[in-house]
């Protein structure tokens, strides 16, 4: 026998031995394998989801903790700063041109020091001075800083609040020289965004994109859904997968579940700061194993007879390829004197042990250092403008979403409200809507119980665009479905419709609402707020009173809430006027709000005027006082203007009328 052929019956035995043992091998430990990996993948990934919950509850909580600890260090080195200065003799404009710097330069985004008298007089905001007070409702941010001036307490630190379309986190200190107060605030908005990060929806959204997972959920400890994220084919929860999440819930350790060809896995969600503990679960799908060992198998046996058959083949050419290298490395030194090397055809004789596959190495190392240099540069200049025309179209992509959003939640806005309002001898009614930039969701409703009652509704809701617009239809629809019940009060319709959106809203945000029974005959108002402000009351002789602040807090924040109710009389020529906290909130270039001031001064103005030319008249006063394009939010109010009651009139005009 030949050389050739002696090669050719060693390669060929040698490879049917291997594929055999390695078949065996196979049918042994895949069934094992496949079933150790299927079960340490739930696990993980149940365990991957808890901690991202309980991450969740964490991170954001601690950050902003950081970041106080942070503001009150600013602040005390600021109030150092100014105390050195002043001890100094600097003037007041170096002081302050001082501030602006320290804030330009990395610090705080916004430095106030007040004198003994809370007035603040230092500051690196252009606009007028700001005086801090102890009246926490006329000055939210400043009043929990009023007792610095007698040092009780010598710091404070308040959580953040959204400001002027900003998330702004604000921490203050007592003067280290003389009885003043020093507040530092930071623009915090990416607080929102690490706590989208560290959420479950991500991480249940990464699972399912992964393929091995068919659905997520997060259960409560007593087995109600919290959050889910299921794929086409996962299905609901069976009632005994509930109950082995409720029995792991309860050991605190990891479990998991066979039904048929799936697989459940459940890790428990420890309690953080509060909030309670649940169950995370995830549901893989497992095949049946025999037919995965199967397949295998086949899969083996089909490799093991093309490797075989690839063997024998390359036993053949072996002997013919014994100078296959010293031909390559000819037509390789040919082909770089005419500039046309091709690496790829050294491949076989670099594979080589000998001398020769080391000859080949070298050469074809030194051939591609230069034309290598070349060609890397080129493949980045490739990809940087690959990567600049990819951002550039993600973020048309993007600023076009936003538009369609916008435009979305302004359709829903104006689609919902009433499209004509009550008319009659005894009443005059008008409503006014103008949208800010990005809608919030604000809205006025009347709706005409009977010939003689109305409902009147002005109601605000938290968050922007798309989700307000949204949360805005199920405030309405609430209200709405509590008002045609039969005998409801204003404090009842607010309780009915607080208890259904805490159980129905899939946002996280709340409303406030002002909501009045009127009788267009008697002009008596039985009415409730929840967390909006009192309707204004405008006598025939121009005075303007507030209404009794009677209700609760807004709705949607927690179920179960008891709203007080309070009544009142409007007599003839009497106008009730109700708006949303946007009309008060509209500041101008200094930041300065409208306010309840102006408001009462406007309202004042318009005696002896409509309904709707009151409401025009207010509206041209914000208008003017924001200037143009200074409108950030939504603009709600309802006028409601109370005439001769028509039991008044001679019957001789009525029947003329």
């Amino acid at each position: 026998m030949t050389f050739q052929g002696r090669l050719v019956l060693l390669i060929s035995g040698l490879v049917t031995l291997a594929v055999a043992l390695v078949t065996i091998l196979l049918a042994w430990t895949t069934h094992s394998a496949i079933q150790t990996r299927v079960e340490a993948d739930g696990r993980g990934a149940a365990t991957l989801l808890a901690r991202s919950a309980t991450l969740a509850r964490e991170v954001p909580r601690d950050v902003e903790a950081l970041l106080g600890d942070r503001l009150l260090s600013e602040a005390t080195l600021a109030a150092h700063l100014v105390a050195v200065m002043e001890a100094g003799k600097a003037p007041v404009k170096a002081v302050t041109d001082r501030l602006k710097a320290v804030a330009d330069g990395g610090g705080p985004d916004e430095i106030w020091v007040t004198d003994n008298r809370g007035r603040a007089y230092l500051h690196n905001i252009p606009g007028p001075d700001i005086t801090f007070g102890p009246d926490a409702r006329a000055q939210p941010r400043q009043a929990p800083y009023y007792g610095l001036l007698n040092r009780a307490p010598e710091k404070v630190v308040t959580d953040a609040a959204t400001e002027g379309g900003k998330l702004m986190k604000f921490a203050g200190v007592a003067g280290v020289d003389k009885p003043r107060i020093v507040q530092v605030g930071a623009d915090v908005r990416r607080l929102g965004d690490i706590a989208r990060k560290a959420g479950v929806d991500g991480v249940m959204a990464s699972l399912l994109a992964g393929g091995t997972v068919e659905g997520a959920w997060l259960l409560e400890r007593d087995g109600r859904l919290a959050v889910h994220a299921t794929g086409p084919s996962a299905g609901p929860l069976s009632e005994r997968a509930v109950e082995a999440a409720k029995a792991a819930a309860a050991s605190g350790e990891t479990g998991l579940l066979r039904e048929g060809d799936r697989l459940t896995a459940f890790a428990p969600v420890p309690a953080v700061a509060g909030q309670g503990a649940g169950i995370a679960v995830v549901r893989l799908p497992a095949e049946d194993l025999s037919s995965v060992v199967g397949r295998h198998v086949k899969i083996g046996v089909l490799v093991g007879l093309l490797v075989l058959a690839a063997g024998v083949y390359g036993a053949v050419r072996f002997a013919r390829s014994q100078m296959a290298p010293i031909e390559r490395l000819g037509e390789a030194v040919a082909a770089v004197e005419a500039g046309r090397f091709n690496p790829f055809t050294l491949n076989e004789a670099m594979e080589r042990n000998d001398e020769m596959g080391r000859l080949a190495r070298v050469f074809r190392s030194m051939a591609l250092e230069a034309s290598y240099r070349e060609e890397t540069l080129d493949a980045q200049l490739l990809m940087r403008t690959a990567e600049l025309e990819t951002r550039t179209e993600k973020l048309a992509a993007a600023e076009h979403l936003i538009e369609e959003e916008q435009r979305a939640a302004r359709d829903v806005q104006a689609n919902l409200l009433p499209q004509q309002l009550p008319a009659g001898r005894d009443s005059q009614f008008f409503g006014l809507l103008v949208p800010g930039p990005a809608v919030s969701g604000d809205f006025y409703d009347v709706i005409e119980l009977d010939e003689r009652h109305c409902l009147l509704v002005v109601a605000g809701v938290s968050g922007w665009g798309v989700p307000a617009a949204f949360l805005m239809l199920l405030v309405r629809g609430a209200i709405r479905e509590a008002a045609a019940r039969p005998g409801m009060t204003p404090a009842a319709i607010l309780a009915a419709a607080n208890d259904r959106l805490c159980g129905q809203s899939p946002f996280d945000g709340f409303a406030t609402a002002f909501v009045a029974l009127y009788d267009r005959e008697t002009g008596m108002l039985s009415h409730s707020s929840a967390g909006n402000r009192a309707p204004c009351r405008i006598r025939a002789d121009g005075s303007v009173l507030t209404l009794a602040d009677a209700g609760g807090p807004a709705l949607g924040v927690r179920k179960g809430i008891p709203y007080g109710e309070a009544v009142t009389r409007l007599e003839q020529e009497d106008t009730l006027f109700l708006c949303t906290e946007g009309v008060l909130r509209a500041v101008n270039a200094q930041r300065e709000p409208f306010g309840e001031e102006r408001l009462a001064a406007v309202l004042h103005q318009g005696r002896g005027l409509s309904a709707r030319d009151r409401s025009e008249l207010l509206l041209r006063a914000v208008e003017a006082h924001v200037g143009p394009g200074g409108q950030t939010g939504d603009i709600v109010c309802l006028t409601v203007r109370r005439l001769l009651p028509a039991s008044e009139l001679a019957p001789e005009s009525e029947a003329a009328v």
